[in-house]
């Protein structure tokens, strides 16, 4: 029996082994779709308590702690990080086969040098030991950075945002990492609610120097915007959708629902999804223009938990997985695109796991220009654990290339979450390593040593045009 986490972990065979520790255990990072506060990045404070970093804001984590029979108040709620830590410690109890287990774990060894399993009885002295280490070395947002070697970070950012703290960590010449916008326009797209709608447009029009009263005007407010995070840096845009959705629409069509949500009225889900595509259309047009990357997230239900929703509100760990047909609507739309010569280089991603073939099938429809230009993103949120990352890489394999692949991304809001890359390796690694055992791939290093640098890093690092620090090259 092997020992919890230890040196072999994942690693099923001496050629697993030796593709992770000689070829991909090592490489830097690059993390191109996080929701890391950049604010936090920016102003580079020490960090005080492990609780805090685990538990705030987490929503994985919460999660499991409400299935264990957690109070709310230890979750998102006010309970002190003691009583915080000691209701994770007691979750993690009956975590077995879920990833938390194995990442929490991972997170003590690799920041803490703590091997000891987390147990409701030593939780208060494992909390004070990593204290005490945090306290000791002053660990701040960049020290984590630098320890994992992340070359690239890519936040999550909206189209109004000044950028202010980009453009601060930029400044400092002290930085090892790349920390990058992402251009995210989906509040554009969020008409449920006309009378946040007008108050968002109201924002992006100052934003952008534009009054928005119309279509015209909207793309106006948008060019600007993507100019301007050109500028500082951004060479990615990010979409969620609940649903892919295609339909055309004319200028005046979208001159009227314009109309209708500045006049605080609601519209249809034909209109809805008229303005979606348009939105999507104009953006992808624009990322082709300044050579950008398009990531589209599909399949999120959003807020099920409405008690939930009231109290806390969004990304509080109500959201759920829809099954809603996404291939055909999503074909059409960037078929279009294919068409008008306004195809970007595209990842996509579906929450809902019996979509993953369809999409690598969908992605493999549209290549040529250049390299792999559609991918099917990694194993997204609820499918970012040992099965669903397996049947991602089988996937892609068996579906596309896996040698042009950008592999893993964090997708996560918490410093303590790069050891997850780790994971991700190690599972490549034992993936195609136990294809060489079983002679289905030949034993040559263009094949797989070659192979898996390029999926844990060289890939990400060339495909997206984003060009990371010099020191990632040594």
């Amino acid at each position: 029996m092997k020992s919890f986490l230890a040196d072999d972990f994942l690693l099923d065979n001496a050629t697993a082994a030796r593709l992770f520790n000689e070829r991909a255990r090592d490489l830097p990072i690059f993390d191109y779709h996080c929701h890391l506060p950049v604010q936090a990045i920016a102003e580079d404070k020490p960090f005080t308590d492990l609780a805090d970093l685990w538990l705030g804001g987490d929503h994985y984590k919460w999660r499991l702690m409400r299935a264990s029979g957690a109070d709310e108040r230890v979750c998102s709620g006010t309970a002190p990080l003691e009583e915080k830590f000691a209701a994770w410690a007691q979750a993690l109890r009956g975590a077995a086969g879920n990833p938390l287990l194995e990442w929490s774990h991972l997170e003590l060894k690799r920041y803490y040098g703590i091997d000891d399993v987390l147990t409701p009885g030593n939780a208060a002295a494992i909390h004070a030991r990593a204290n005490a280490i945090i306290r000791e070395r002053q660990d701040r947002p960049s020290a984590y950075m630098d320890r994992f070697k992340v070359a690239v970070v890519c936040t999550t950012d909206d189209p109004a945002d000044d950028l202010r703290w980009h453009k601060a960590i930029a400044a400092d010449a002290g930085r090892k990492t790349r920390v990058l916008p992402t251009f995210r326009p989906d509040k554009v797209a969020a008409t449920a609610d006309p009378v946040a709608w007008k108050a968002y447009a109201e924002k992006l029009g100052a934003a952008a120097g534009v009054s928005i009263s119309r279509w015209s005007d909207l793309v106006r407010a948008l060019e600007a915007r993507h100019a301007y995070f050109n500028d500082v840096g951004c060479r990615i845009s990010d979409h969620a959708l609940t649903n892919a959705v295609y339909a055309n629409a004319s200028e005046r069509e979208l001159d009227d629902i314009i109309a209708s949500l500045l006049a605080g009225k609601s519209i249809a889900m034909g209109s809805r999804d008229k303005l979606t595509t348009a939105l999507l259309r104009e953006t992808a047009r624009l990322n082709v223009m300044r050579d950008w990357t398009m990531q589209i997230h599909i399949s999120a239900l959003r807020n099920i938990n409405g008690t939930l929703f009231a109290s806390y509100g969004p990304d509080g760990g109500g959201d759920g997985i829809t099954d809603e047909p996404v291939i055909e609507p999503l074909a059409r739309f960037l078929a279009s695109l294919l068409d008008r010569k306004q195809l970007p280089r595209v990842v996509l991603y579906s929450l809902d796991p019996a979509k993953n073939e369809a999409l690598a099938a969908l992605a493999g429809c549209l290549q040529g220009n250049g390299k792999a230009r559609v991918q099917h993103g990694a194993a997204w949120w609820f499918n970012d654990q040992l099965d669903g990352m397996r049947r991602q890489i089988t996937t892609q394999a068996s579906l596309g290339l896996l040698g042009g692949w950008v592999g893993m991304l964090t997708d996560s809001r918490s410093f303590l979450s790069y050891p997850r890359h780790e994971y991700f390796r190690r599972l490549l690694c034992n993936l195609v390593g136990t294809w060489m055992e079983e002679g289905r791939v030949p034993d040559d290093d263009g094949y797989t040593g070659d192979l898996v640098s390029k999926v844990c890093w060289g890939n990400a690092a060339t495909w997206f045009g984003i060009a990371p620090p010099a020191w990632s090259a040594r």
